[in-house]
Order: C-alpha cells, then structure tokens, then sequence
C-alpha cells in the first residue's frame, strides 16, 4: 500500500507537467484549430535555454527562467505568424500545416543536435531532496510540479474569464470562424493564442532539467504526451486537457508497480487507445460542444 501511495505522489507530479504540456496545446488548437505538433520543440528550447543560463553561464534562477519563458513565448508567436498565418492565408490544408509543424519539431530537434551534441545534461540542484509525509516521500521537485500546474492552469483560467481578450479567446474556441466574421479574431488573438500555450510548457521545461534530465528526444516525447493528455480530456477542452495529463501521468507511475518502467510509454499510449475506442470524445469532449 505505501508503494502504491509513493507511485500516486509520483504520478500527480508527472501528470502535473503533462496537464501543462496538454494545456497550452489544447489552447492553441482550440483558438486556432492548428495541430501543433512543433509544441515540443517549445519545450526543448526553452529547456536548453534554460539549463545553458543557469549551468553554463551561471545566471541566478529568477533569470534563467525569465529567458526560458522568453524563448517559449518567441518562438511560439514567430512560428504562428512566419509560418502557419501565411499558410492559412493561402488555404493551406490541415495536413500541410501539419507537416510543418512537424518538420519544425525536426528542426529544432537537430538545432539541439548540433549545439549540445546528444549528451545528457541535468541541472545540480537540492530539488531533488525533500521531506516525509508520513511514509511518502515528496521531492522538492514534485511539489514544485504539482504547485506550477495548479497556479498556472489556475491563472489562465482565470484570464479566459475576466479579461476582455481572454473572452474573445474563449469565443473562438467555441466558432472562430463566426468570430472572425465580426473583426474579432483577428491575426493578433492567434499570436496571443500561441504565446500563453507555448509559456504553459515552460514549468515541464524547467523542471524535467532537475528530474530527468534534457536530451534531443525530449521534444517529441513531450508533443506526444500532450497531445494524448489532450484528446483523453476532450480535444480543445483546457480542463479536459488538464485532467487527461493527470489521468496518464498517474496511470503510467501505478502500471510500472508490477511491471518495469519501460512500458510507461506502452501504458500511456494504451490508456489513450482505450478512449478512443469507448470514448473517442474524451472525458469533457462534450462540455466543448456545450460551451
């Protein structure tokens, strides 16, 4: 039972990042209705950016995270308005555009390549210590994952709420098409759209640099576990996505309990091929019909 309880403390954490992760896609593909495959390229540079600051050139955290979220909101911003706002101006098809965002992951892939070379790199810290709850043990790092989403996520809600542009946001989720018909989603709301779902990765950038450590791999990995965290939640639903991250952070950590963590991808992935089939709208896929 306490080994249970210990893989479930692992899992919340985990699946904090991923709800992160699956977030900020669901933001940018419900606003923009773009497969944003390139979304783990977000995190890869933003990661290598971050780990260069701080461990490289020595920078204080609060810096060295000010340029993680910098490169995460500039490159997410750049990529919507030089590369997939001239394709839909040209009636790109969504298989196009998907191409690109995936050859943009490929990219960038290899950009880490060339200046980091494929090593592993990992940030030295105290994060990795961290105290007794009874008889689970809790890392600095997992606090710090499960306190990032419910702040972040929080705080987005919020904005989709009681701003001005996050209603209009929240408009296009529902008929970007109708909206755009009344001036309203315009090319700025897109660029807006990209930059708060590329800073919603950032905290899984940071914080896989202490857990796990950075390699080149990292970006397409992160692209698949958002991507599936958000059609279990219910494509385009910023909560389902939420909750979908969770969902398989916490059943990938409670199935490696009597099987070896190798079949984590294995069980993610299956998880995300059981709803599919029995629920292909997710678990809110219906609340974004009704909203």
């Amino acid at each position: 039972m306490i080994v249970l309880l210990q893989l479930f403390i692992e899992g919340l954490a985990a699946g904090s990042l991923y709800a992160l992760a699956a977030v900020g896609f669901a933001l940018i593909y419900a606003t923009t209705r773009t497969f944003h495959f390139a979304h783990g390229a977000t995190m890869l540079l933003a990661a290598y950016g971050f780990y260069q600051a701080i461990a490289v050139w020595q920078w204080p955290a609060v810096l060295a995270i000010g340029l993680a979220l910098a490169i995460a909101v500039v490159f997410g911003v750049g990529v919507e308005r030089l590369v997939y706002q001239p394709m839909r101006r040209t009636d790109a098809s969504f298989l196009t555009i998907f191409a690109a965002s995936f050859g943009l992951l490929i990219v960038a892939t290899n950009v880490i390549v060339l200046i980091f070379g494929n090593s592993f790199y990992s940030v030295d810290s105290t994060l990795s210590q961290g105290f007794l709850i009874g008889p689970v043990f809790v890392s600095k790092v997992n606090l710090l994952a499960m306190a990032s989403a419910v702040l972040m996520i929080g705080a987005l809600g919020w904005f989709i709420r009681a701003t001005r542009t996050g209603v209009i946001l929240r408009a296009m989720m529902d008929d970007a098409p109708l909206v755009g018909v009344f001036g309203l989603g315009d090319r700025r709301y897109g660029m807006i759209a990209f930059g708060l779902g590329s800073a919603m990765i950032v905290p899984a950038a940071i914080l896989t640099s202490y857990s796990s450590g950075l390699t080149p791999s990292m970006g397409a990995v992160i692209t698949l576990l958002a991507i599936a965290g958000a059609i279990v939640g219910g494509i385009g639903n910023l909560w389902g996505a939420a909750l979908g991250g969770l969902l398989l952070g916490i059943a990938e950590n409670l199935g490696v309990w009597q099987l070896s963590s190798s079949w984590k991808p294995a069980i993610t992935f299956g998880v995300l091929l059981v709803f599919l089939m029995v629920k292909p709208d997710g678990l809110l896929g219906a609340a974004t019909r009704r909203s």
